[in-house]
């Protein structure tokens, strides 16, 4: 998920936001000021119901942040780097760099979130009670018990048992502890996912068809999770076959490395028809790796911009790069490939000596294969 703004950082962790938030937060503004807070509190200044409107939404954002970076700070303790937090259309999303050593580590990870959640209930619910008592309150009143209701409702959502929700890494860990097989759990995590994604999806309809737009919602949102957990599971599903594979195994081996200076222009009307990649290492002056330009990159580089745009001007920095050792497993390393800008990442010998790269495709590649020769030798013993 892109991070179109971003905000700073909390515990050392990156926090932005995509654009998509806007209109998640445009709407939950509109309905507290012109419908939810004056039901319940009639007879004040339309200006009072807007104040408190944008301020109680302000709340609830900073609710789902607590949320996620209580996800984040428990990661951190168990050994899991977080690449950032990310607000969008259907919420937060705190991006893990790894996954948990231990069931115990994965369920305290999942179950931080919502825990979090029902303690803000609480809070919220308890500022409420003490302000109506007080009839002091006035429209901050149904402005709490909003907020109240909406983290008690947040946290018991994402209790549900289905991957990707806390509530399906909570059910992975448990299974996981109980069998000992992860990869076995997370699969059945995902499958409830899937099955909870048709079931928002059938009620999104049902309401559409009875009430009105409002269904639409539970539409997107159950083929949000659906498709995520479908990902989940195909993500399981690679690691897995690739538990005992080497980076050696699937790099791609003594790669063609290119100027830094290169302009965009000379490599499109140059060099790209006798280089078919989609990955050019840069090599600077000195002969050192200096970063990766890639043909996503650029794709982007307006085409009058090319003659004066050098390759190491839309590079991803070497910093971002990650690198690994040919002796190490690949799922390690796809664990960084996954939480860098490019998904690809540089093959250093003990030397550290440049010596192969790995992208998405030959892991697709490897994958692929293994399958083809796995239906062979099926075919063979029939």
């Amino acid at each position: 998920m892109d991070q179109d703004i971003r905000l700073g950082k909390i515990a050392g962790i990156p926090v932005g936001i995509n654009w998509s938030i806007l209109v998640i937060f445009v709407l939950v503004a509109w309905e507290l000021a012109d419908l939810v807070l004056p039901a319940y509190h009639p007879h004040d200044a339309v200006a009072t119901y807007w104040v408190v409107g944008i301020a109680t939404t302000i709340l609830f954002f900073v609710s789902l942040l607590a949320h996620e970076v209580s996800h984040a700070v428990v990661a951190k303790h168990n050994g899991i780097g977080v690449r950032r937090i990310t607000f969008w259309l259907f919420g937060g999303v705190s991006e893990l760099e790894g996954d948990a050593l231990s069931p115990g580590a994965d369920f305290r990870i999942a179950v931080i979130g919502p825990v979090t959640s029902f303690v803000l209930a609480g809070v919220y619910g308890a500022l409420e009670f003490l302000l109506h008592q007080s009839g002091t309150g006035g429209v901050l009143v149904p402005a709490l018990g909003w907020l109240a209701w909406m983290n008690l409702l947040l946290g018991g959502f994402n209790l549900i048992p289905a991957a990707p929700l806390d509530g399906g890494r909570v059910l992975r860990a448990i299974l996981w502890q109980r069998s000992g097989d992860r990869v076995r759990a997370a699969t059945s995590a995902a499958h409830a996912g899937q099955a909870f994604g048709y079931v928002l999806v059938a009620l999104g309809v049902l309401e559409f068809l009875e009430v009105g737009l409002i269904g639409l919602w539970f539409v997107f949102l159950g083929w949000f999770l659906l498709t995520a957990a479908r990902a989940e599971e195909n993500s399981v599903v690679m690691r897995s076959s690739l538990a005992n594979v080497h980076v050696r195994d699937i790099m791609t081996r003594d790669p063609v490395t290119f100027d830094s200076t290169t302009s965009v222009a000379d490599l499109v009307d140059n060099q790209m028809h006798r280089y078919r990649f989609n990955s050019y290492p840069l090599i600077g002056p000195d002969g050192k790796l200096v970063g990766l330009a890639t043909m996503a990159r650029i794709r982007h580089v307006a085409a009058n911009l090319r003659q004066t745009t050098r390759l190491i001007d839309i590079a991803c920095p070497l910093a971002e790069v990650p690198t690994g050792a040919p002796s190490e497993p690949i799922p390690d390393l796809l664990q960084r490939m996954q939480a860098s800008p490019d998904g690809r990442a540089f093959v250093m010998d003990d030397a550290g000596r440049f010596v192969g790269f790995v992208s998405p495709s030959d892991i697709a590649r490897y994958v692929q294969l293994c399958m083809m020769q796995s239906q062979g030798r099926s075919l063979r013993k029939n």
